[in-house]
């Protein structure tokens, strides 16, 4: 294909990206102003058709080796995107300073390879790979498979630190550990064991939902029910730069206005409802996406009388404690 073509098939993408606040990691044309944080909303019946165009158009490796499309907030340590895969597609493994996770959204068959243990990827895992862990993707199946993926790259560009480095031949990193090694290895609960660094860890929808439950039976019902994922290794926030929450809204609940220090981002798993962030009233429904800037005032409602709503949610609140910065109060 000619240079000149080379991006001319992906210009009217490019266009809807544009519209929609959004932007492919490929899409290079750096020098613009970084965005002030403002509330933005992500509907997913916006999204899909063009995720789905993406999967057409966005060819890997020709164009990029990851289709990674990230929606644009501005003002943030953090970083969200949707990451995308056809069938038969891999991604070579590798590493980075910033840390990631992966919340998967659709499709069941691809697998990611972390630190040589192969790990499954279904709807409602997370997956946690922590700095500078080996990592890499395939997709084996027969449908597309789509993702959430939050890093802590803003932080690590802005201090200076990236570093990547590619596993030897562009390939996936092979096996090395049994299924189940991390999980064996540190449980659900912290460990004793000594450890060099943060293990990669999949935490399985079937357990959260579980742990959900619980938490609802045991809270009281003028409380707000949050669950946060624990990191297994040291039992505190999921990450040092990330904490990860799963807030449960009961049927009706409206929750107190609060503002924090810090950027939140938030994926409505299922339910619908509304969260008012200072003036502006963001109407979301599942698998929308939003962000609720640094203190500003929010609260959420769960417009169904009948069904729960969950949000997942992560912030950059162990950033701002490590540092003395975190502040949080309620209305």
């Amino acid at each position: 294909m000619a240079a000149g073509d080379t991006q001319q098939h992906l210009a009217a993408l490019h266009q809807e990206f544009a519209r929609h606040g959004l932007r492919g990691l490929w899409q290079r044309g750096g020098g613009e102003k970084q965005a002030e944080p403002k509330a933005n909303l992500w509907r997913w019946t916006e999204m899909l058709p063009i995720l789905e165009q993406s999967l057409k158009l966005v060819r890997l490796p020709e164009d990029i080796d990851q289709r990674v499309i990230g929606l644009t907030g501005g003002g943030s340590a953090l970083s969200l995107a949707y990451q995308l895969m056809n069938p038969g597609e891999r991604v070579a493994s590798h590493r980075h300073t910033p840390a990631q996770m992966r919340f998967i959204v659709e499709g069941k068959g691809a697998t990611t390879m972390s630190d040589g243990e192969q790990m499954a990827m279904e709807p409602g895992d997370l997956l946690v790979q922590p700095n500078w862990s080996w990592h890499g993707t395939e997709n084996l199946s027969e449908g597309p498979s789509i993702w959430l993926d939050l890093q802590d790259r803003n932080l690590v560009n802005y201090l200076g630190a990236f570093r990547r480095e590619l596993w030897p031949d562009n390939m996936v990193q092979p096996a090395s550990k049994p299924a189940e090694y991390h999980r064996r290895a540190f449980g659900p609960l912290q460990s004793t064991a000594p450890i060099e660094r943060l293990p990669a860890y999949r935490y399985r929808w079937s357990d959260t939902l579980e742990a959900l439950e619980q938490l609802c039976e045991s809270s009281e019902p003028d409380k707000e029910a949050i669950f946060e994922f624990k990191n297994p290794a040291t039992g505190g926030h999921t990450l040092p730069t990330m904490s990860v929450e799963i807030q449960v809204l009961r049927p009706g609940e409206a929750t107190r206005s609060r503002r924090r220090t810090g950027m939140a981002m938030v994926h409505v798993i299922e339910g619908e409802g509304a969260s008012r962030v200072d003036a502006e009233e963001l109407r979301w429904s599942m698998r929308d996406c939003f962000v609720i800037p640094p203190l500003q005032w929010h609260a959420h409602r769960n417009l169904s009388s009948k069904k729960r709503a969950l949000l997942f949610c992560v912030n950059d609140k162990p950033i701002l404690e490590a540092l003395g910065l975190y502040h949080e109060e309620r209305e």
